[in-house]
């Protein structure tokens, strides 16, 4: 798929996200990053505090920072507090991403493809099991990586690195496959996921760049789903046509 698509998909997500059920479908997900990011904040906050500043620690070069003296101790305890906020934030958002793949994608999906793609068959099987494995899996691989790599955000632009890179692999991959579940087969799902990997992964890239601006996280999980399946079903349609034409021609 081409740029110009990928941008075709962003201005088609950003109309249906306009629409009165996608905005309604907003709270849900919501509701739940809210309550997820203050029940952390909460418990686990301290913890990750200190687990985040006893790492950093051990590096040389933070030890000779902190032999310097000039208000570094003072700054990099009032840093690791700042970043086990944002952390703790950030996957208070995965878990919201998690429920929106789960409970608004159907409504998505159905929306979508009843209004721009009415002749795409649908052919997934197995589709609430396979939309469960895949937001568990992406929503424990993003926490476990997060979690490691929060040690280099002392490294100064890590911090904008590691967000934009987990950021655009959670909205990707958390959205890739239940974009196109309900209506591609196992062998098509497979399929378009490898060829068009790189245009997931730029719709991730801007929907992580986006949440970067205050608020627009909370926004970001079922916008990004909305995106991903204008993407996602639009190279299936193309898929399925090139086949068409290839047996026709055969």
């Amino acid at each position: 798929m081409s740029y110009l698509s990928t941008a075709d998909s962003f201005s088609k997500g950003i109309i249906t996200q306009l629409q009165p059920r996608m905005l309604f479908a907003i709270v849900l997900p919501l509701v739940i990053a809210i309550v997820s990011i203050l029940f952390l904040l909460i418990f686990a906050w301290n913890p990750l505090d200190e687990w985040f500043f006893s790492s950093a620690a051990d590096w040389g070069w933070f030890q000779k920072a902190q032999s310097f003296g000039w208000g570094f101790s003072t700054m990099s305890d009032w840093l690791a507090g700042l970043l086990s906020f944002i952390s703790l934030s950030a996957i208070g958002v995965i878990i919201g991403l998690a429920a929106a793949a789960i409970m608004v994608t159907p409504l998505a999906v159905k929306f979508i493809s009843e209004r721009y793609f009415p002749n795409l068959e649908k052919k997934g099987q197995h589709v609430n099991s396979v939309s469960t494995f895949n937001a568990i899996k992406v929503s424990c691989i993003f926490i476990v990586g997060w979690l490691l790599t929060l040690p280099l955000w002392f490294i100064p632009f890590m911090s904008i690195i590691l967000s934009l890179f987990w950021g655009a692999y959670a909205f990707s991959h958390m959205s890739q496959v239940d974009a196109i579940v309900e209506h591609a087969t196992a062998e098509e799902r497979k399929y378009i996921l490898s060829t068009h990997k790189k245009g997931f992964w730029f719709i991730g890239f801007v929907c992580a760049a986006l949440s970067l601006i205050p608020f627009m996280g909370l926004v970001m999980p079922v916008f990004s789903i909305i995106v991903c399946t204008h993407y996602g079903l639009k190279a299936l349609e193309r898929y399925r046509q090139q086949k068409n034409t290839l047996e026709m021609h055969g």
